[in-house]
């Protein structure tokens, strides 16, 4: 937007300046100069000084305003005592008229007043009219490119959601509205990722509900007495739905907006101790945090939900430990989250974080969840400007993921 208003002042000060040059040039007006009134003093001159009486009569005979006035009731200036003493006209202005003061004797000075000419109001009418039309023509000359881009956008922005491609919005790097449009295909990138995220998820929940569904329906055909193993089966299948709907509302929430996040130091190695003293007590698998308790600026619900997210993650999939590394790197203080499991493959750790993708074999169906748990941390991370990464652990050799923080 300051572009925008940095380029109308100057067109419009560059504008008014070049019509009223060439409005001067093409209708000068009726003014006077000062030259003109030195040639009528200059003329009259000789004659207020060699016979008075004849250029009184003669300014009588031509109508010119005069009064003959003592030198002494004026309070001149050096320069003008000076140049009456040589016998030179002086010339002085009020707003209404000039006078021109000529020596006519020792003593005393004839006064000559000529007011101002006003300016004819068909001239004022021609003038003002000329200015206007060509000040309106400068306007549209700059308005027709904006008006032009602003077409263009609004068309653009019509098929905004209702194409399958994302709506691109090109305009010429000159365009002052040139910012404007890149937000626009950001928007667009925002709403595809939107829709796009939409149906997968809709395609996501029909097919993780229905297997638990279909085992409650076969369950209930059966008819089963309280306390029966076929009992306690719905009830875990219907713990199973109702994780999934909570995660799923999870990850809805977090897609949707970026939260206000409450910034502060917060001690990683800390917060990850906490983190297993309270998971330890649910899995008899080993669980241990390793390194120094560097502080890093984030906040601290939601650094610590990924943290918990990656900690489940692991105790889904490790055989028997899990194992926390807490560093620092060059640019980064990184908390790792080491598994004995077996591992992602390099070829799908850019897709690990995606919503509901599950890699084959090592990472299956069975082991639990709706595949956004991973998901969360890296929004999560988003938030933060950090990143998260997946690679092999050389430590137990199954999968190692990481959250590295900017410091």
């Amino acid at each position: 937007m300051t572009r925008l208003f940095v380029s109308f002042y100057l067109f419009m000060a560059i504008s008014l300046v070049l019509i009223s040059s060439t409005l001067e040039l093409v209708w000068p007006g009726e003014d006077y100069s000062e030259s003109a009134d030195m040639v009528l003093a200059e003329a009259l001159l000789p004659l207020a000084l060699r016979d008075k009486s004849q250029l009184l009569a003669k300014l009588e005979q031509a109508g010119i305003d005069y009064e003959l006035k003592e030198k002494a009731a004026i309070n001149w200036s050096e320069a003008e005592k000076n140049n009456l003493a040589a016998g030179l006209p002086v010339t002085l202005y009020t707003e209404t008229a000039r006078f021109i003061y000529m020596p006519a004797g020792e003593n005393s000075v004839i006064v000559l007043s000529l007011p101002f000419s006003e300016v004819s109001r068909p001239y004022l009418l021609i003038y003002l009219s000329a200015f206007l039309l060509l000040l309106g023509v400068m306007l549209a000359i700059w308005l027709w490119p904006l008006w032009r881009d602003l077409a263009y956008l609004t068309r653009k922005v019509d098929h905004l959601g209702q194409e399958s491609d994302n709506v691109s919005i090109a305009l010429r790097k000159r365009s002052v509205i040139q910012p404007i449009s890149n937000k626009l295909n950001m928007l667009s990138e925002r709403v595809h990722g939107l829709l796009r995220d939409q149906r997968e998820l809709t395609g996501a929940v029909a097919h993780e509900f229905r297997t638990p569904i279909a085992r409650l329906k076969f369950a209930l055909e059966m008819k089963p007495e309280p306390d029966s193993q076929t009992w306690r089966g719905i009830q875990a299948d219907l713990d199973e739905l109702e994780g999934l709907v909570q995660e799923m509302l999870d990850y809805t929430q977090y897609d949707a907006m970026t939260p206000e996040l409450n910034i502060a130091d917060i001690p990683v190695k800390t917060l990850c101790g906490e983190v297993v003293a309270r998971l330890a007590t649910t899995t008899a698998k080993t669980l241990r945090v390793n390194g120094d308790d560097f502080t890093v600026r984030g906040d601290g619900h939601f650094i610590e939900r990924a943290v918990i997210n990656l900690l489940n993650n692991a105790l889904r999939h490790a055989k028997s430990q899990v194992i926390i590394d807490v560093f620092q790197g060059d640019n980064a203080i990184s908390i790792a989250v080491h598994d004995d499991g077996n591992g992602v493959e390099p070829s799908l750790a850019s897709r690990i974080f995606e919503p509901f993708f599950r890699p084959d074999n090592s990472r299956v169906r069975y082991a639990g969840g709706a595949g956004l748990g991973l998901a969360i941390v890296k929004r999560i991370q988003w938030w933060h400007q950090a990143t998260a990464t997946v690679t092999t652990s050389n430590r137990l050799g199954g999968a190692c993921f990481i959250l590295s923080y900017p410091h």
